[in-house]
């Protein structure tokens, strides 16, 4: 494994270099190596092995012009010394013919780790792979279907259990001599079912994923998971239409997380394409509500030191005692909105500068999920979100839903073919309650939601 990153680190070395000989004034490389496995199985058989083991780099170039920076970006799979020689001359002239943009921020002068901090985060987050084998990862699939499709008579059929497993490595150098690289293992296991018979018949899953498969819940607690809530959706109904209080589950309310991240995404800001514009250091959810973006995480699979300009990462209260704190900006929204940066970009092997959370967690309050129903005397406890019915623009909202009907404080049937609708800064602004039960969904840990005064349009 190391000496795959030494490779790769070579090869972001020399494909700056080659871009300088070019005639670039600024550039960076990233470069990437990817080696999984995944393993399918169905009704108690090995349907299919895949293994990926995939490489390549990408290369940002700046030129100047009369007008100002102008760059280019591209991307190639072939390493070799001749490889990298013509992706540099190919993305110089490119960015020769590219218009300029004086706002370009090339990457020289970022505020990169020191070596020292280069070192601690090796200390805290040693190279290890994901800790399964392809036979154990079989086997855990196999298991976890065994126990979804025996957990009830009312699980008729399987979809499928999957298990998977891998690592990545990241290397990041620039122009200004900073290079820097980390890796990434991580493991999931996931299994869907489907309940009933004919025109009955309901579907549903459950998942999960970590950074070991130590971290991993087990087959027996997915499975279980999976065959409980086919089951309970069996023999749905609609309800009335009218304002009602809706109760996001945890893999739901990512959804919600979602839609924040995407409206505080610094280039959205710039372009005036975010209903949250002109929200920056105002209350936007009630008092209580603190949602943070941690870079250096325990249990997070976005864990970074640096971002993809190089930057140094740093944890941010993003929402504190329900007022937004920042804007998410890489340096280039972030010197065009005169902000500070927040280390977040992201980035492909081409293609321009993207701006990404790193580890988001909203953090939990003090009621479980059943407590919150018990409060609630007429609402939704919603289970599944169907569409993409969100104008990021006005923050409007209407999407299909299936859940569970609450009346008076207790679930009472199966509820499907609603549509829930509002205005996402009105939703924000009308949280009722966040559940005690924090659950991490891959890069976000995320409570139940409760939300009042949703209107509901059933049948």
């Amino acid at each position: 494994m190391k000496s795959t990153v030494r490779s790769t680190h070579d090869y972001t070395g020399q494909l700056i270099d080659a871009a300088l000989r070019a005639g670039a004034a600024h550039a960076d490389a990233l470069s990437v190596s990817d080696t999984g496995d995944a393993i399918n199985v169905r009704n108690g058989t090995v349907e299919s092995v895949e293994r990926e083991d995939a490489r390549g780099v990408g290369l940002r170039a700046f030129v100047e012009t009369a007008s100002g920076m102008a760059f280019a970006t591209a991307s190639t799979s072939d390493v070799s010394p001749q490889g990298l020689q013509k992706l540099a001359e190919q993305v110089l002239a490119m960015a020769r013919i590219s218009e300029a943009d004086p706002d370009a921020v090339p990457p020289v002068g970022a505020n990169h780790p020191t070596e020292q901090q280069l070192a601690d985060w090796r200390l805290r987050h040693p190279e290890s792979d994901a800790g399964w084998s392809l036979e154990e990862a079989r086997d855990a699939a196999l298991a976890c279907e065994e126990v979804a499709l025996s957990c009830s008579t009312a699980i008729s059929n399987s979809e499928g259990a999957a298990a998977s497993f891998g690592i990545s490595h990241v290397v990041y150098a620039s122009s200004d001599g900073f290079s820097a690289a980390y890796s990434k293992a991580s493991a999931s296991l996931s299994i869907s079912v489907i309940a009933g018979h004919g025109d009955g018949m309901q579907r549903d899953y459950a998942w999960h994923r970590a950074l070991h498969v130590s971290g991993l819940r087990t087959p027996d607690l997915i499975g279980r998971e999976a065959a409980e809530r086919a089951w309970r959706r069996l023999d749905p109904g609609s309800m009335e239409s009218g304002a009602a209080t809706v109760v996001f589950e945890p893999r739901i309310a990512t959804s919600l997380l979602g839609h924040l991240i995407g409206a505080i995404n610094g280039r959205a800001i710039l372009q005036q394409r975010s209903f949250l514009t002109d929200c920056l250091h105002q209350p936007l959810f009630p008092a209580g509500v603190c949602i943070d973006d941690n870079p250096d995480h325990p249990d997070g699979l976005g864990n970074r030191l640096f971002d993809g300009e190089g930057t140094r990462t740093a944890s941010h209260h993003l929402v504190s005692d329900g007022v937004l704190q920042h804007f998410l900006t890489d340096r280039y929204t972030a010197r065009r909105l005169g902000m500070p940066e927040t280390g977040s970009a992201v980035r492909g092997l081409t293609g321009d500068i993207g701006i990404g959370s790193a580890n988001l967690i909203w953090q939990p309050g003090s009621l479980s999920q059943t407590d919150i129903i018990r409060q609630i005397r007429h609402g939704l406890l919603v289970t599944e979100l169907i569409g993409f019915g969100v104008n990021s623009v006005t923050g409007d909202y209407s999407r299909g839903a299936s859940g569970f009907l609450i009346e008076n404080g207790m679930i009472v049937r199966p509820v499907q073919g609603i549509t829930i609708a509002g205005n996402l800064k009105e939703m924000f602004a009308q949280i009722s309650h966040v559940g005690s039960d924090l659950t991490w969904f891959g890069s976000s840990a995320v409570p139940s939601i409760a939300i009042e005064g949703m209107t509901i349009a059933g049948a």
